[in-house]
């Protein structure tokens, strides 16, 4: 883990004052103590963690080396008067690991920055033990990253690296006609959470804490996407936009048209509960933020999964990918009719 960095000026050599600036007093007391939460690396391949210039690692034979990363900034994609710091951290690093999930991958290495004003010390020690929890929780070594002072928002940047067996990787360009399209779980509920704290439900908080969890603690599905890859399913991607939107990315990938029947979407009771079945149907269509795999595959193949898969994942068959139609579009229909979305999902920008 670095406090280091280039100056606005760009490389070389820094006075004492821009080294001040750049670290601030107490950094590395900080790394330190973000070290100890941590802890010695858990996986057999790291050579050097935390406190060297590098992090390195062995990767194993015959594996593909999967690398995603994702920055999440306050007051765009978290309010922290909505959410605790140690879920902030649980989050960040389960949104990289849903990536992984979704390549057929395992976690390996994390590495973790942080931009975050010097009087937010104690939050950042709060955010890494929500993020060493999950990290123990799936074997994921975090073992650098970077540290610096910010006069701005927090910003908290992961890249993560995993890897995978080559005949098992999961991609989003082999949806082939004729599959089914699947997604595991159930929808909305993290976008209904959102939803009620934006609006400030506070009368359905306690009613909706399953629909909270969902949306502050989301869980990757890492073994669901090993399960897949068993049983030789190739098309897969998580749900992060909305399943609209994610659908729209597979056709588009893949150059196949796709039909999703919304009748069938698994939905989650508290959001049907509190929200009602229509506006819950439009949050699992494009309220995001999910975290469950839509993948495509035959229909015998979808049977296997289920029965070995048992309680502990749901499958529900959404859709199909057409043996006919444009390349690239998604048909949305509701008992045979078609249906049209006013926003398919989060984007960027």
């Amino acid at each position: 883990m670095s406090g280091g960095g280039r100056t606005p000026e760009g490389p070389g050599p820094r006075s004492p004052d821009a080294r001040s600036a750049a670290t601030g007093p107490g950094e590395f007391e900080l790394i330190a103590r973000l070290a100890e939460i941590v802890g010695p690396p858990s996986s057999a391949g790291v050579v050097l963690g935390i406190g060297d210039d590098a992090a390195v690692w062995r990767p194993a034979p015959d594996r593909l080396q999967i690398a995603t990363t994702d920055m999440l900034v306050e007051g765009v994609h978290f309010r922290l008067d909505w959410t605790s710091a140690h879920d902030l951290g649980w989050k960040a690093l389960a949104v990289n690991l849903s990536d992984l999930a979704a390549m057929g991958a395992l976690p390996g290495w994390a590495l973790v920055s942080l931009a975050l004003p010097p009087e937010r010390r104690e939050l950042a020690l709060e955010l890494y033990r929500g993020m060493a929890e999950l990290a123990r929780r799936t074997g994921t070594a975090i073992v650098g990253g970077d540290t610096v002072r910010s006069s701005g928002p927090l910003v908290v940047s992961l890249a993560l690296v995993g890897e995978a067996d080559p005949a098992r990787l999961l991609r989003r360009d082999a949806a082939r006609p004729g599959d089914v399209l699947v997604v595991t779980g159930v929808l909305g509920a993290s976008a209904a959470g959102l939803t009620l704290l934006s609006e400030g439900r506070h009368d359905l908080l306690q009613r909706g804490e399953p629909l909270l969890t969902a949306h502050h603690r989301p869980w990757p599905r890492l073994a669901t996407g090993q399960l897949l890859g068993a049983h030789g399913v190739h098309c897969a991607i998580d749900i992060s936009d909305g399943l609209a939107s994610e659908a729209q990315h597979l056709a588009d990938a893949s150059g196949v048209a796709i039909e999703v029947d919304i009748a069938q979407l698994p939905l989650h009771p508290a959001a049907v509960a509190l929200l009602g079945e229509t506006r819950a149907r439009a949050l699992a269509l494009s309220g995001g933020e999910d975290y469950e795999l839509l993948f495509t595959a035959p229909e015998a193949v979808v049977a296997q999964l289920t029965r070995a898969s048992g309680a502990e994942t749901s499958l529900t068959m959404v859709g199909r990918v057409l043996d006919e139609g444009t390349p690239g579009s998604v048909q949305l229909l509701d008992d045979g009719r078609p249906v049209h979305l006013h926003e398919k999902g989060y984007v960027a920008f």
